[in-house]
């Protein structure tokens, strides 16, 4: 018999695990995690080679030497002596100055060269650019002694000018002076300038430069008026990269420059070397850092007010 007054079970049924909201949390949730397994490499190359190192040169800065151990003394006698210290500030006050220079003729000579393989040659823009990465992977030391058998007193430029009669004897101031660890320098960093530059003038529209040459406007006046300006994204890491690289040289003095050329680099390594005094390197090392991040604030201020 049936029981006409019994009313069904209406109740609603316990939540599934498997509704869309679980779904969509399990999927973030792995795509969360696989972000973070992604980053892992990366984030331990960054502890173990930039991190630590910088930490324990800081921990160091704050040590004293005494009987040639170090003693964990937090002190800033280190940094007061790296910033009053005649002698370093005439190391930093050199360095800066060799490092604007450098910068400047980088910025100087990368910026036609790339505007010339961005409109100029257009057709052979993939092989200057392969040519510039290729210059990148010559060695280094290689250049430096290359540049010695050329500016030397027995080296192919004297060799050449008293050849043609324009000297009686070999020139000193080529070798063992700023100016060649200038022209060192700018040889080795000019491709570190181009590329930023020539990376940030792939984002200028074509038109405008057709634009500009329809309206009779010179290509010189077009690079300075239109490319320039929106470029300078680029002009300014090329600047920063050469600025850098420039200010912790210490190989290019050390073996072309005279006594009087040395750069606060040098010192560095002095004091981690045969000075045995690992703090005042560290107090020096973060001092310079410190202070090279500081004048590229200044700079890079500077331009984006003189670019609006």
């Amino acid at each position: 018999m049936i029981d006409v007054g019994a009313v069904p079970s209406t109740a609603p049924a316990a939540p599934s695990d498997t509704s869309p909201s679980a779904a969509a949390t399990a999927a973030g949730a792995g795509r969360s995690l696989v972000s973070w397994a992604q980053l892992a490499p990366s984030a331990v190359y960054f502890l173990a080679f930039f991190a630590a190192p910088v930490s324990f040169l800081v921990a160091y800065s704050f040590f004293t030497t005494e009987n040639f151990d170090y003693v964990a003394d937090f002190t800033f006698a280190n940094y007061r002596e790296a910033v009053t210290s005649e002698v370093f500030r005439a190391f930093f006050l050199r360095t800066f100055r060799l490092a604007a220079i450098i910068s400047t003729i980088v910025v100087l000579v990368s910026f036609p060269f790339a505007y010339c393989i961005t409109y100029v040659f257009p057709r052979k823009r993939q092989t200057l650019y392969f040519l510039v990465l290729v210059s990148l992977f010559g060695g280094y030391l290689v250049r430096i002694y290359a540049w010695r058998n050329i500016l030397g007193r027995q080296g192919v430029l004297n060799q050449s000018l008293a050849s043609a009669g324009l000297i009686d004897e070999p020139l000193r101031f080529f070798l063992n002076s700023e100016f060649a660890i200038v022209l060192a320098s700018v040889n080795f960093l000019i491709p570190l300038g181009i590329l930023p530059i020539f990376s940030a003038m792939q984002n200028v529209p074509p038109s405008l430069i057709e634009a500009s040459r329809d309206l009779g406007a010179s290509r010189l006046r077009t690079a300075l008026t239109i490319v320039l300006p929106m470029s300078m994204r680029g002009v300014r890491a090329a600047f920063g990269f050469a600025f850098i690289a420039a200010a912790a040289e210490w190989v290019t003095p050390q073996l072309l420059g005279g006594t009087g050329d040395q750069m606060i680099g040098n010192q560095i390594a002095f004091q981690f070397g045969g000075g045995l005094d690992w703090p005042l390197g560290a107090a020096l090392a973060i001092t310079l850092v410190v202070a090279v991040l500081l004048i590229l604030s200044v700079l890079f201020g500077l331009m984006r007010l003189l670019t609006r």
